[in-house]
């Protein structure tokens, strides 16, 4: 077995690299209710994004080479949240442009997922239907970087615990 063949999360893990699913669902879900699905770009939208840097951020930006580079030599990327009213339905920031990032899918063979799309490219490789299949995870470069996710706990899991709170409240003996 060769580098990257085999991933497994660690059972119980907090913190992790997404796989494939869980970073798609990040960037482009829409959410329940009578309009559930998801969006054709990671900005909550069908429309191609824009990648105007201005202030306030209208909605529907990214960084990504339209016409020219959003932010030019030396610095290329963006700050995480720089286009603050193009956040997912999740609320990430940054999912499409930027850089691309790993995800822990083992696509084929050594070949791992990447998702987003960086700087460099133009919009189509923010949509929904691309992924970057090409890459060993062995490449390092500055169009390439990761995202951290952590284990939220269910909600049914924060009702319980806030219940055995509120019962041990009530059984204190009073004095």
């Amino acid at each position: 077995m060769s580098l990257g063949e085999s991933v497994v999360r660690k059972l119980g893990a907090m913190v992790f690299l997404p796989n494939e699913n869980e970073w798609y669902k990040a960037a482009y879900y829409k959410g329940g209710g009578t309009d559930a699905g998801y969006w054709d770009y990671p900005t909550q939208s069908d429309s191609i994004p824009s990648n105007d840097l201005v202030a306030p951020d209208p909605g529907n930006n990214a960084n990504f080479r339209q016409d020219g580079y959003t932010i030019g030599s030396p610095y290329w990327m963006t700050e995480v949240g720089e286009f603050e009213n193009s956040d997912s339905a999740y609320g990430t920031y940054d999912q499409g442009g930027n850089v691309w990032e790993w995800n822990e899918s083992v696509i084929t063979g050594s070949i791992r997922g990447l998702r987003g799309s960086s700087f460099r490219y133009e919009y189509a490789y923010l949509h929904a239907g691309f992924r970057n299949d090409k890459s060993s995870p062995m490449y390092e470069g500055s169009r390439v970087g990761f995202r951290v996710a952590s284990k939220i706990p269910e909600p049914s899991t924060l009702l319980l615990g806030s219940l055995a709170a509120v019962g041990m409240l009530m059984r204190r003996p009073r004095l």
